[in-house]
């Protein structure tokens, strides 16, 4: 006979890995078939208990900008750098393809270099 230990731990880490492997668009809204449902509505509850209570932080839109913006910092001074910026911003000539539901937003923008400026 198994014991109610093992039992109990076996149910937990079903309930905690159901979202492996999950687009997190689905996971959110437990819409995925391969999602446990049950455990992703128990999940969800209490992450809005959590956060209703000052539990859960909340980065924002804010700050994931900044990270973004941060990350540009690695590019090279000038108009790689910049042109990071404009995509961050959705500035310039950005051009934003794809969503995140379908898996991620590609942004692009162009850069006219003067030949004079090209590096072998």
């Amino acid at each position: 006979m198994k014991s109610l230990a093992y039992i109990a731990s076996l149910a937990l880490l079903a309930g905690s890995t159901f979202y492996i492997g999950v687009p997190r668009a689905a996971a959110q809204d437990c819409s995925d078939p391969r999602v446990n449902t049950a455990a992703c509505q128990r999940e969800r509850g209490a992450a809005t208990q959590a956060k209703s209570q000052g539990k859960l932080a909340t980065k924002g839109e804010d700050q994931y900008q900044a990270n973004a913006l941060k990350r540009c910092e690695r590019q090279p001074e000038g108009a790689a750098r910049e042109s990071c910026h404009q995509r961050v911003m959705g500035t310039g000539n950005t051009t934003v393809s794809g969503s995140v539901k379908g898996g991620g937003e590609l942004r692009t923008n162009e850069i006219t270099v003067p030949a004079g400026e090209m590096k072998n």
